[in-house]
């Protein structure tokens, strides 16, 4: 793809004019021949062609890290030195790195405090547009450019033009972005024009600049122009032509840029530059553009096609063709494959096609399902309504035909609506909003995806289950924005394909699309094609595009439901909605809520909707590699490199930005390692898979086909409410239980559907990060990150003979996975062969013999293991065996790991084997023995339940809560953890009635030992929590600014009642708001931003109900309590994906397979001991530097020039100055009077304002008002003057989160209420920090402290300069700093308040960094094991 490169280009873009017409020789004329490599050279500049000569006055060529792609730098690969080495990927070799201070991918750059991201924190305070009754205009920037991209791709003209006059209003003060936008017009027309050769749009083309952009109050750049003289170049002929050239030439040079609309080479191509240079007059540079070669489709991975057997895979009992639709997606694997030379030269290679083909093929499979099944019932006589004969694929095929005629109306009515004069009513509002996006696609592909998308929802979420309605909607309209992508990116790929194969064209595009990009890849008009924008729809749109088509859904799914009448007996037939649309209230408020008809749960659960299962498999060849936000990964569809949780637009554009000026280039190397490993599936293991499964019996975590349930007897009428609810309880788990057990059959079936498909191919997981550096792989079903059956299906493509010290080790991996992984590694070594007959037994009859596999902890690898080793030591030389299993190197409790290395604590590192040992430590057994003891202890005191529990605690029980405490999880969700185990290891607990007492029991013992064995990370913990409080309440510059300008511009007085006033209040008090998240960047250059706000709602009127979307933004403010809380649990994950990435990196400059886990890494046998290594190497490299004073630095710089609210105790001479100095202002008339909660929240604000104005007048060049700003005394000069940092409160910030923190409401809680507030069926095996910051009590500070004033005993002891201020003085008006009323409970008359704490402003500035303990973290180096 050409990729516009104006700023490093236009000096030189002249010198295409004269090379525009040179391109008709080789290798210009046949590049193809030349592109025979596979390689993105951003280390080597282009060399100009030889026939050109270089002007002796123009630099040397500029080197650039990116280049362009373009045929016409084919020819450079014929000449190459012998010392050239393309980079490819294929040979584990990566591009060289943009820093070269670097010496190699996996090497950290030097911290520079200079180069961290800091973006323009002026969004903070931006005031969106509202929506302004009766005028149709849309609610804020965002929306409105995303509509306008619509509009302009559907070619509606009159709406796109409002839309643009819209954005003119609100845009006044961004120039830059308006003027995007006229040129977003100005291309969309200039493109109708040369496509369609209409004469509509030449009068307004005409008049662009002089007319439309005039009024505006813009002036045109570079592409405004460019654009100009394409359209006179392409549509018109003859003098005419030449004149109109010449005139928007000379305009060009009136503002002189020439040389960058030359340099455009996105609108004007060579042919356009020759024509230019033939009508007017340029002087040309010699200049080349520095290029860069696309990555070819690899050709190194060959699949066989002959030989396949083929197998069958029991399917789970389904009323119609429930896996026909994965299967046909699936039917490309058993076509033969081409790879002969011929197939190679082709455009792409076989396996990107069929790549292509697998990507495209789902919602084209899935129609062709419920169309089948459809004329299946038909041809029979049977009503696809009729559910006693039910195929949902039929009912779909029904829905579907209906749907697309309902859509194809909509779309009919909101055009005939344009047109019609006066105002509109809230559905036609609606509408017109939302037919430029339903027009984007076909009517019956818009009817496809909602029908996969809804079906899929209420699948996922349990079809029994309701949905909130917001939910349903948002899913819905983000999926056809996404489909809308992956359809465009095809589109276009074959329009350009088929330029190229008519010779139009030279050269290959890209995704990702320019301004102008509809025009730059073609080298006439006969090229053109439908323009195309890439503006992402906002969250209100897809709200209200999703709310029009599920109202359409709902109107149009229906099945007939069939009765017997109680009364006659006679069957009665009524037709019934399958959506079923309530109300219900959830914490206090009313939400609308979707759920199934009960007949159609029944159907569905026998027939799964994992529709879209065909979008998210593994991939047939290799990923394209990262190149951008939104440029890797899967070929078809677009996903971006980082995963944005809650739509965190901040995080986003951080991610977006840092990738645009190389900042994440390591990282997008570090995660293409993981995507370039190619995998196969294990066909002994899935052999025995495939027999157990289609035997139908309970084999590991298969579960059983038919399991036969007990009867349980009702209780009879005189049972008691307890017996009955027993009772009830019983059922309800049983048919939980049976309805899982069919649902996981129906998910692991798609399992071995996808892994039979893949049997005989080599696969691959394209990978992509959350916000803290996490690697996930994209695709769910199968891959490295599942559970133990797709674990033990998996094998790395390429196999390593084992070598002596691969066989070890592969006899230790048995070990590991058989659960004994805490002896030593000479132990583990021996277990195999203590075990040899029961090894062999496990390969020669795994479930006909002993089972001794099926004892294993991680059964199906276990059995993996057992089938390589038996392999190997049958072999003639087992050291000579070729071994392809991966074998796993896990972490000693990881988070635990850099808290240890952090705070330099030594009892800590001995815990997680940070330092060297004979033997390995075991955090877990080791808190589990503490807490056995403390049993023990309390049942020789005669404890009840210390007697139930002795002996039976065990390793399992504590290790989830000792693993999750390090990362945030708190006492009552530690509670539900423990509660999980117990009711299954110690069930006499549970029939005692005793699970939630025992729970919290174990609980509080599991804390206290951690407590007792990590001390040191306290500190850090602590540290962090603090920083994370600072900044979560504290107040930016800019923010300060708008609060300043507000209040000097003159504030309605209080008493004044109007709208107007109460508005004018209400915008001072948004705009003071605490809107600065935790912002810190990881040793790869990611800069973090934490998610957690409090998000504005956005009400969207439909007819269904008034929908509430959460409308993210900069502007919201944080969420106080997650800021602080997550804090540290997050830092220390993004500190365990960089060491995941930098030994990723490693591993690949050292030629090893790699594979992760989070923590758990994975390797050849062969390699492991080079992995160990530089695993521990990684991990001393990263903690060597400074990894808190780095944090500490980017906070200062970051947060310069902030004010955060601290808390000092009142009664120290500190406070009882500042607590007189507030007397003397509210006597003065500076601050205002009051005890109430309002009354300090403007007092608050008064005093910000203050702060404000010294640092003002402190920063002046004007003496007079430097001078009166140190006089001016505040809170914070106070503060200073004292020396307060000794008076500063510093509250346990992190509450029971920190590492062996309990709660103080927990110590004597009674046991009814922790069981009031278990669910056990809320635990998750993972740590989700959404819901586990949520203690049973808020141990957040209170930011309403009572600092009540009592004006009568204000004395005149505080005088200042600014007493009189009138910008002081204007603000004694009702303005809540903070726009929230914080929970107080009422105290008795004459009580006193027990809040000793009193607030101020203070400048931002952080508590010194904890002191290292005497840990040193190059002993690692003898730790063997580290990670083993």
């Amino acid at each position: 793809m050409l990729r516009t490169r104006a700023a490093a280009n236009s000096k030189y873009a002249l010198q295409y004019v004269q090379q525009a017409a040179e391109r008709i020789q080789l290798p210009w004329l046949c590049p193809a021949l030349a592109q025979t490599y596979t390689a993105r050279q951003r280390h080597r500049s282009i060399t100009t062609r030889p026939t050109v000569s270089r002007s002796k006055t123009l630099p040397a060529p500029i080197t650039q890290s990116r280049h362009l792609a373009s045929p016409a730098s084919a020819h450079e690969n014929f000449d190459r030195g012998d010392d050239y080495i393309p980079f490819t990927y294929g040979n584990r070799e990566y591009p060289t790195s943009r820093n070269p201070q670097r010496n190699s991918r996996s090497d950290l750059s030097p911290f520079d405090l200079s180069q961290i991201l800091m973006l323009d924190a002026a969004d903070l305070v931006e005031d969106y547009p509202e929506n302004h009754a009766g005028n149709n205009k849309l609610r804020n920037i965002d929306e409105i450019e995303a509509t306008l991209d619509a509009c302009l791709q559907v070619h509606r003209w009159d709406r796109a033009f409002t839309l643009l006059s819209q954005l003119s209003l609100f845009c006044q003060n961004n120039p830059s972005r308006l003027r995007n936008s006229f040129n977003r017009v100005l291309a969309a027309m200039v493109d109708d024009v040369i496509w369609s050769r209409t004469a509509d749009h030449e009068k307004r083309i005409n008049e662009w600049i002089e007319v439309h952009m005039r009024k505006a109050d813009l002036e045109p750049d570079a592409h405004t122009f460019a654009l100009k003289l394409k359209v006179a170049l392409e549509t018109l002929v003859g003098s005419k032509r030449d004149r109109t050239v010449r005139r928007y030439w000379e305009m060009t040079k009136r503002y002189q840029l020439e040389s960058k609309v030359l340099s455009l080479r996105d609108v004007l191509d060579d042919r356009d530059l020759g024509r230019l240079s033939e009508i007017c007059t340029i002087e040309v540079s010699t200049r080349l553009p520095e290029q860069v070669t696309d990555i070819a489709p690899l050709d190194s991975v060959q699949v066989g096609s002959v030989g396949k057997e083929q197998v069958h895979v029991r399917e789970t009992e389904q009323k119609g063709l429930g896996l026909s639709s994965l299967k046909r997606s699936l039917s490309l694997f058993t076509e033969p494959t081409e790879t002969t030379v011929e197939a190679r030269s082709a455009e792409e290679d076989p396996l990107t096609q069929r790549q292509r083909r697998l990507e495209r093929d789902a919602i084209q499979s899935a129609l062709d399902r419920w169309k089948a099944e459809f004329q299946k019932r038909a041809s029979i006589g049977i009503l696809p309504a009729d559910l006693a004969h039910g195929e949902i694929g039929a009912l779909l095929w029904q829905w579907h035909e209906i749907m697309a005629e309902k859509i194809k109306q909509e779309i009919k009515l909101a055009r005939e609506e344009d047109d019609l004069p006066g105002p509109k009513s809230a559905q036609q509002k609606l509408r017109a909003e939302c037919s430029p996006f339903l027009e984007l696609l076909p009517p019956e592909h818009v009817a496809a995806v909602t029908s996969i998308a809804l079906m899929q929802i209420m699948s996922k979420v349990g079809a029994s289950k309701s949905v909130k309605l917001v939910r349903l909607v948002t899913s819905l309209g983000q999926t056809l924005e996404n489909e809308y992508n992956a359809t465009n990116i095809n589109r276009e790929r074959n329009a350009v394909r088929k330029a190229k194969r008519q010779g139009i064209i030279e050269s290959p595009f890209e995704h990702d699309v320019t301004l102008s990009s509809h025009l730059h890849r073609r080298s006439s008009h006969h090229a053109a094609r439908p323009f195309v924008y890439n503006k992402e729809w906002t969250k209100a749109i897809h709200g209200k595009v999703g709310a029009v088509l599920c109202e359409l859904m709902f109107e149009t799914a229906k099945i007939t439901i069939k009765r017997k009448d109680q009364n006659t007996g006679a069957t009665l037939s009524m037709p019934q909605p399958v959506f079923l649309h309530s109300t219900a209230y959830q914490n206090g408020r009313k939400v609308g809520m979707v759920s199934l008809h009960e007949d159609f749960v029944r159907l569905l659960v026998s027939e799964p909707a994992e529709h879209l299962i065909a979008k998210q498999l593994p991939m047939v060849c290799p990923p394209k590699p990262w190149k951008g936000f939104f440029d890797g990964g899967f070929l078809e569809s677009k996903q971006p490199f980082l995963r944005i949780k809650q739509n965190e637009t901040a995080q986003k554009d951080y991610g977006i930005t840092a990738a645009s000026r190389g900042d994440l280039d390591q990282l997008f190397a570090g995660v293409d390692v993981l995507g370039k490993t190619g995998w196969r599936i294990n066909k002994d293991v899935f052999s025995v898979m495939l027999e157990a499964w289609n035997s139908g019996e309970e084999v590991a975590n298969l579960p059983p086909l038919n399991k036969v349930f007990p009867e349980i007897e009702r209780p009879g009428e005189n049972a008691t409410q307890k017996e009955r609810w027993e009772w009830f309880s019983k059922m309800r788990a049983m048919d939980n239980e049976r309805t899982g057990i069919h649902s996981n059959r129906c998910f692991q079936n798609f399992q071995m559907e996808i892994a039979k498909a893949y049997l005989h191919e080599t696969f691959y997981l394209p990978h992509n990060i959350d916000f803290r550096g996490r690697a996930y792989p994209i695709p769910p079903y199968l891959n490295q990150m599942g559970a133990d059956n797709c674990r033990g299906l998996l094998l790395f493509d390429k196999g390593r003979e084992l070598g002596p010290d691969g066989l070890r080790w592969l006899k230790i991996h048995l070990a590991n996975v058989y659960g004994y992984d805490k002896a030593s590694l000479s132990d583990r070594a021996q277990f195999p062969m203590d075990h040899l007959d029961d090894i062999y037994d496990s390969v020669k009859n795994p479930l006909s013999g002993r089972r001794w596999w099926l004892t294993a902890e991680d059964p199906w690898q276990c059995l993996a293991t057992c089938f390589e080793l038996t392999s190997a030591l049958g072999s003639l030389d087992p050291t000579k065996f070729v071994s392809r299993l991966p074998i796993h190197q896990d972490g000693s409790c990881n988070g635990l790991q850099h808290y240890a290395a952090l705070g330099g604590d030594l009892a800590g590192a001995r815990q997680v084997n940070l330092e060297p040992g004979d033997k390995p430590a075991d955090v877990y057994s080791g808190v589990c023995e503490l807490v056995k003891a403390e049993i023990k202890e309390d049942a020789a005191k005669g404890d009840s339940l210390a007697k139930l529990l002795d002996g039976k605690v065990t390793r399992k029980v504590v290790k989830q809560t000792v693993m999750t405490n390090v990362y945030g999880v708190t006492f009552l969700g530690a509670i539900r953890q423990v509660r999980k185990q117990v009711e299954v290891l110690i069930p006499e607990v549970e029939a005692a009635g005793l699970s939630g007492k025992a729970s919290t029991y174990i609980a509080r013992k599991i804390f206290r030992g951690l407590g007792a064995l990590f001390t040191g990370a306290h500190e850090i913990q602590y540290w962090l929590g603090d920083c994370a409080n600072r900044i979560s309440s504290s107040i930016s510059p800019a923010q300060q600014e708008k609060i300043y300008e507000k209040a000097a511009s003159g504030i309605p007085k209080t008493k004044e009642r109007s709208g107007r006033s109460k508005a004018k209040g209400k915008e001072v008090l948004e705009s003071a708001a605490f809107r600065s998240p935790v912002i810190w960047t990881t040793p790869l250059k990611l800069p973090v931003v934490q998610p957690y706000r409090i998000n504005k709602g956005l009400t969207i009127q439909t007819n269904l109900q008034s929908i509430t979307l959460a409308q993210p933004s900069v502007a919201d403010s944080v969420n106080k309590r997650k800021q602080l809380q997550a804090f540290p649990p997050n830092f220390i994950h993004s500190l365990d994906a960089t060491h995941m990435i930098l030994s990723a990196l490693k591993a690949n400059e050292l030629g090893l397979s790699f594979s992760a886990v989070h923590d758990s890494f994975w390797t050849h046998a062969a390699d492991v001991n080079s992995l160990s290594e530089l695993l521990r190497d990684a991990f001393i490299r990263m903690h060597s530097d400074d990894i808190i004073g780095r944090l500490a630095a980017e906070f200062n710089k970051r947060y310069d020039g902030h004010y955060y609210l601290a808390q000092i105790n009142k009664s120290n001479v500190l406070g009882k100055a500042i607590t007189e100095y507030r007397k003397q202002m509210v006597a003065e008339g500076v601050f205002p009077a009051g005890n109430g909660s309002k009354s300090i929240q403007q007092r608050r604000h008064a005093e910000l304002l203050r702060e404000i104005r010294k640092k003002k007048l402190m920063a002046s060049e004007d003496p007079k008002e430097q001078e009166e700003g140190q006089m001016m005394v505040t809170a914070a000069s106070l503060y200073e003057q004292y020396d307060g940092d000794k008076y500063l409160f510093h509250r346990d910030s992190l509450g029971e989160t920190a590492i062996g923190a309990i709660p103080e409401t927990m110590e004597g809680a009674k046991g009814e209420i922790v069981d009031a507030a278990l669910d056990a069926s809320e635990v998750s095996e993972d740590v989700d920090l959404a819901s586990t910051l949520d203690p049973l009590r808020d141990s957040v500070a209170n930011d309403n402290d009572d600092d009540t004033i009592d004006v009568g005993k204000t004395g005149n002891t505080m005088r200042d300069a600014t007493a009189t201020d009138p910008v002081a003085k204007a603000h004694q008006v009702a303005v809540n700093a903070f726009g929230q009323r914080l929970r107080t409970q009422k105290r008795k008359t004459g009580q006193k308040s027990q809040n000793n704490q009193i607030w101020l402003w203070l400048p931002m500035k952080f508590r010194p960094v904890p002191k290292r303990g005497d840990f040193d973290v190059k002993r690692l180096k003898d730790s063997t094991y580290f990670f083993s």
